[in-house]
């Protein structure tokens, strides 16, 4: 049996996000969607060390932060032969078309902005996953 609900028990998904409140949130989300291991981290520096010894399905990722922002983690991930393959959720409080740009070149495969509910962050997810899927089976 290889569901969606399935998948999403088994995911280990990295949130990377400056504001604690987010990360908390964030996190409540995914564990209420059904998602056992979440990994809070607060900023890009911190997550890419991370990234080293633990496996991550699925990175939720906030644009603005410091040391290492949301981009630069995405480039560092897509420039890595062992995290290339991870799906990376964009989240972001700005829409600008050159920063949508910047991380579409980048390799982002979906944006979230904030504000947003809970059911828009569990629809990302699950898209993501269907998208996974479908990309593994058509190899």
């Amino acid at each position: 049996m290889d569901s969606i609900e399935n998948k999403i028990q088994a995911l280990n998904v990295l949130v990377v996000d400056d504001m604690e409140s987010i990360r908390s949130m964030v996190s409540a989300c995914l564990k209420e969607m059904g998602v056992k291991q979440v990994f809070p981290m607060p900023n890009g520096e911190v997550a890419w060390k991370n990234l080293q010894t633990i496996e991550i399905d699925l990175i939720v990722c906030d644009w603005d932060m410091p040391q290492v922002c949301g981009l630069e983690l995405l480039k560092l991930v897509r420039g890595s032969a062992r995290h290339q393959h991870i799906p990376f959720l964009m989240l972001t409080g700005t829409t600008e078309k050159e920063r949508v740009i910047a991380a579409v070149t980048a390799g982002v495969n979906d944006f979230l902005s904030k504000p947003f509910q809970p059911k828009e962050l569990e629809y990302r997810v699950i898209k993501l996953l269907r998208k996974v899927k479908s990309q593994k089976s058509s190899e």
